[in-house]
């Protein structure tokens, strides 16, 4: 199983991070299926939340970032 940590600032990418170590810039693919599940490839290697893969997407402003983050799990549970 794999973690993928995706970061926002203001809308634009900041940092990725494959299972803690930043892989960032470098190209990658996230997939958000009919499902709720997704899907994701980086640096050669396929998550999908299904198989129990953790994606993760970060999202803050330009505010002080302990006012403003807002931590967005990808999970395929939905309900």
């Amino acid at each position: 199983m794999h973690r993928l940590d995706v970061y926002l600032a203001d809308g634009q990418l900041t940092d990725v991070r494959l299972d803690g170590e930043s892989v960032f810039p470098t190209w990658f693919k996230l997939e958000f299926k009919e499902t709720g599940e997704v899907s994701a490839k980086v640096k050669g290697v396929r998550l999908a939340t299904r198989f129990g893969d953790e994606i993760t997407i970060h999202h803050t402003t330009g505010e002080p970032a302990s006012e403003t983050a807002d931590r967005t799990p990808v999970h395929a549970d939905r309900e």
